[in-house]
């Protein structure tokens, strides 16, 4: 819980923008606050607030009241946060105040992508990217070995495409099959994500690896091509032993909230104060061929000629 080993009196759970609202949380045994950007100090409000988590934490009579709320108007929305320090008191102060932040989940979530990639390394052999396009110059050719037997598709042609074609029917353009499988930010945008994992498990050697990473909760983007969100409860429907996988591991990145535009909406009260998390990723072994067949043509139900450029 705490952030250090040796100062077991304070820690920061949350700092969040909401418009030009910088808002930080935390809790702190004692408390004389300043917000600075730029070296510059920030107008800002204080409001301690009850923590029970603290007091069941700390066999101090007063440790539920050590929690807090700093909220103070930023001149812009969009910052670099390490332009941002935190003095909780006049020996802790915090620059870029947002890594010292302890989110299980996160580490979890990043040492499976960690661990995928270290595989690679590791044992070389060959690797499928799905949705490979390098889009504004973004690619993630160089988390790999060199060396690499590695073969980029997309449904669009540019730089770091190997092969264009849609992931649902990528066996009639793929002609070999793969050690590995990795995927990012892509089956948000698959109409039909259950036909794309029939069709990884035509294309990926048995006991093959598939890093999948889309997303839980995030805005639209891409639209008309943007048609899912996953929990990482939900890679287990995908992929299963009708589609001839295992789920090795499913792992969540990046605590969010979601925050209602407009207050006092039934049912939308406690929505702000739910977790949530930007990125679901899932880690799959093939053990079997495909069980199913999912014969619909894409094409027959929705446009997937994505004409989304470069950004």
């Amino acid at each position: 819980m705490p952030i250090s080993d040796d100062a077991l009196d304070y820690n920061l759970d949350q700092v969040s923008i909401l418009g030009r609202a910088l808002y930080i949380g935390g809790w702190a045994r004692a408390l004389s606050p300043r917000i600075l950007l730029d070296g510059r100090d920030l107008p800002f409000m204080t409001e301690r607030v009850v923590r029970a988590d603290v007091a069941s934490f700390f066999d101090e009579p007063d440790a539920a009241t050590w929690g807090f709320v700093l909220v103070a108007m930023l001149p812009e929305g969009r910052i670099d946060r390490t332009r941002l320090t935190v003095q909780l008191r006049i020996d802790v102060v915090l620059t870029d105040p947002a890594r010292f932040i302890i989110a299980g989940e996160d580490y979890a979530g990043k040492a499976l992508i960690e661990g995928f990639i270290s595989k690679v390394h590791e044992t070389k052999g060959s690797l499928l990217e799905l949705g490979s396009r390098a889009r504004s110059g973004n690619s993630y050719r160089g988390l790999f070995p060199d060396d690499i037997e590695y073969t980029g598709i997309d449904i669009t042609s540019g730089p770091n495409v190997d092969v264009v074609g849609d992931a649902h029917s990528m066996s009639d353009v793929i002609d070999k099959r793969f050690d590995y499988i990795f995927s990012i930010s892509v089956f948000e945008h698959l109409l039909m994500p259950w036909k794309v994992a029939i069709e990884m498990g035509k294309v990926l050697k048995p006991g093959g690896l598939a890093y999948i990473q889309s997303h839980s909760a995030y805005p639209l983007h891409d639209e008309p091509w943007d048609f899912w969100r996953f929990s990482k409860n939900a890679w287990s429907a995908l992929f299963n032993a009708h589609t001839g996988f295992e789920v090795v591991d499913a792992q969540y990145r990046y605590p969010a909230f979601v925050v209602p535009k407009l207050i006092g909406e039934a049912g939308h009260e406690d929505v702000s104060t739910s977790m949530n998390h930007l990125v679901s990723a899932c880690l799959v072994r093939k053990v079997g061929e495909p069980k199913v067949e999912w014969a619909a043509n894409t094409a027959d139900v929705y446009d997937l000629g994505y004409s989304h450029g470069e950004r």
